[in-house]
């Protein structure tokens, strides 16, 4: 080992439980911004008389600043360092949280929240460069599936929070909440988490040398496969979780009450998966998990899409088989991400921020899949999320052929 290379490991935190627990807090900054505002678009649509679309080109500005902050911030690390970006980042979410609380128009609200995702996209951006930084192989997938299942509790605390605060005070102290939580998450990050990138490797500030970052990762095969398979893992989820209310409230007639069970069930399923994936990477490594975990959601996926042109789906089916399928996805996402920024070594920031855009571009694609033959059926949905898995299958296996080959 060098003595740069030397210097640099003794610098670095160690990836402890307590660290993995911090990131995976700071990781869920997107998902209560979206998940525990929800609740809140009745009285946001009522309060400033507008109509839905425009209520939810609130929560599309938000999607699309968090794709565009999962590759700015993620880029601008690999220069500036984990933590520094991590702070400033945070801050801005706490002050752009309370500005949208107060916005005084649905034109300022909309360019708020455009902002706000920007810098919410640090929670999961860093998160991952600094698992990276700090673990390979199959300890990294280890650490991958910890932040995965801790992220996928974002939406089961996110919505009931944010329905009571709805409830309380309306969309403005939906959001203030979100700024006491951002504020808490701007006190862990400084209190938890250590510079995980030394300064002697760190890369120039400078456009043209962070742009070749970029390149030279699009160039690896086996890193663009490995991305893509993450991506097309969290799109097949997305094309479940964008249809789910119409398929158990439409095609089942359920009421509210029962899809928030079905989908609490898929929520907690999620996270047992990825938790379960994170003992069987132990004793299997990362490669036989993801061949596992990808099987089982694929397996899922075939029987959902069977069940339903064979008219014997049921809630029943339906719920039972979700719970499988969305295990079988965290698996995947667990150790494709890390598999995925293996593969960044030298440039973990530019590997998470390239990975960050591909999930959202991928999911925000994915969520309109489910309605393109109406709301009365579950069939479109089903394929969707068979295509969306077996894409995944591919590209992993992909990827795995050109590391052998390498």
């Amino acid at each position: 080992m060098s003595g740069r290379a030397a210097r640099a490991a003794r610098a670095q935190p160690v990836l402890t439980p307590r660290l993995l627990s911090a990131l995976g807090f700071l990781g869920m900054a997107g998902a209560l911004s979206t998940d525990l505002y929800l609740p809140a678009f009745p009285s946001l649509r009522a309060e400033l008389a507008v109509s839905v679309p425009v209520v939810q080109l609130t929560l599309t500005a938000f999607l699309v600043g968090s794709a565009f902050g999962q590759f700015f911030i993620g880029v601008v690390s690999d220069a500036f360092g984990r933590r520094r970006t991590l702070l400033v980042a945070l801050a801005a979410f706490v002050v752009l949280s309370f500005s949208a609380a107060a916005a005084p128009s649905i034109e300022v609200l909309i360019g708020l929240r455009f902002a706000q995702g920007i810098f919410a996209a640090a929670g999961s951006s860093l998160a991952r460069a600094i698992v990276g930084d700090l673990a390979r192989g199959d300890r990294a997938a280890r650490g991958m599936s910890i932040l995965i299942a801790m992220m996928g509790l974002g939406p089961a605390v996110g919505s009931p929070l944010g329905a009571l605060l709805s409830e309380w005070g309306g969309w403005r102290a939906a959001l203030a909440g979100l700024g006491a939580i951002a504020v808490v998450m701007l006190a862990v990050a400084g209190l938890a988490v250590r510079e995980s990138l030394p300064q002697e490797l760190r890369h120039p500030a400078l456009v043209g040398a962070l742009a070749r970052n970029v390149r030279t990762l699009l160039r690896d095969g086996p890193y663009v496969f490995f991305a893509l398979s993450f991506a097309f893992s969290y799109g097949a989820l997305m094309v479940y979780i964008g249809s789910s209310s119409f398929i158990v409230q439409g095609v089942f007639r359920a009421d509210a009450v029962t899809y928030a069970l079905t989908f609490s069930a898929g929520s907690v399923s999620y996270v047992l998966g990825a938790l379960v994936n994170a003992r069987i990477v132990r004793r299997a490594g990362v490669v036989r998990a993801t061949v596992l975990g990808q099987g089982v959601a694929t397996l899922a996926a075939v029987l959902l899409a069977v069940a339903t042109l064979a008219g014997v789906m049921t809630i029943v089916v339906w719920v039972v088989l979700v719970c499988v399928f969305t295990a079988g996805v965290a698996s995947s996402m667990s150790n494709a991400s890390a598999l995925t920024i293996g593969r960044a070594a030298g440039v973990v920031g530019a590997g998470s921020a390239v990975l960050g855009l591909l999930q959202f571009t991928c999911g925000a694609l994915a969520t309109v899949w489910g309605g393109l033959w109406g709301v009365g059926t579950a069939l479109p949905t089903t394929l969707g999320m068979l295509v969306m898995i077996m894409a995944a299958v591919v590209c992993s296996a992909l990827a795995r052929a050109l590391v052998r080959r390498a």
